[in-house]
């Protein structure tokens, strides 16, 4: 699962920028594959209706998961807090499944397009989500100077 507990900045011992390093990813599994587990702050809607619904086992993974995971993350990030703060993940589940669930993204008040970033993140419709080139050359990226070429 891509969550803020599973990343860690380090100082590189040459001195140089702060860097962030993955950890506890042992659980990674590769698209098209069955989860082996998952959180649910960072679990999409469409996973939360197979895992309340017995079929947990059987669900596939798609980029979209990470697309919503990524979400789920930058949200955190840029608000300080989880989007689901201080909820169960029976409550966060049991949310996500709610057919007329639509993540509320107005936290995000310091800059509009990380805020529709993640709202495209975010989509209830896994179809509707980024792929990760267009999340790269999304205008947050673009028109900061980060951008998909120094990646």
């Amino acid at each position: 699962d891509l969550k803020t507990e599973n990343f860690v900045l380090v100082q590189p011992p040459t001195n140089s920028a702060l860097a962030v390093r993955g950890i506890d990813l042992e659980s990674a599994q590769p698209f098209d594959d069955t989860p082996s587990d998952f959180s649910p702050e960072a679990c999409p809607p469409e996973f939360a209706e197979a895992y309340l619904g017995g079929k947990g086992s059987e669900f596939i993974l798609k980029p979209s998961y990470d697309m919503w995971s990524l979400g789920m993350m930058l949200y955190e990030l840029s608000t300080g807090k989880p989007y689901f703060y201080r909820q169960s993940g029976t409550a966060i589940t049991t949310t996500l499944r709610d057919p007329n669930f639509v993540a509320d993204v107005s936290a995000i008040d310091n800059d509009p397009k990380l805020r529709e970033l993640v709202a495209k993140c975010l989509e209830r419709n896994p179809n509707q989500r980024p792929s990760i080139t267009a999340f790269l050359l999304h205008p947050y990226f673009t028109t900061t100077g980060i951008g998909a070429w120094t990646f």
